[in-house]
């Protein structure tokens, strides 16, 4: 991607990252997945790995922590994770694999 592609993409992104807040998991729990996959796919689609990894990673905790009503604290912390991986731009496998161990040993949880 050229600097201009990526700026474009990096602002794609972000708006669709501040358009869900962690609150929006206690008040609407669907729209938030909803919104989730979109990030999903569309960093999948512009190949942002980490973006893409984080937002599977999310999903996956967000089925446990729905249960045990931590489902906005899980949200808040992938959703920072998410913007940090945002602004590092498009990854290398290595390095999105890298930033997936650290947010996993932030979290508390295994790589």
């Amino acid at each position: 991607m050229d600097h201009d592609e990526n700026l474009l993409v990096q602002a794609e992104m972000l708006a669709l990252l501040e358009g869900m807040p962690a609150s929006l998991m206690e008040k609407h729990p669907i729209q938030f997945l909803m919104h989730l996959d979109q990030v999903r796919q569309k960093a999948s689609q512009h190949k942002l790995i980490a973006l893409h990894d984080l937002s599977c990673a999310c999903e996956s905790a967000l089925q446990q922590a729905i249960q045990n009503g931590t489902g906005v604290m899980v949200a808040d912390s992938y959703l920072g994770a998410m913007n940090e991986a945002l602004k590092c731009g498009p990854l290398t496998p290595a390095m999105a694999e890298a930033l997936m161990a650290n947010v996993a040993l932030r979290l508390g949880g295994q790589p």
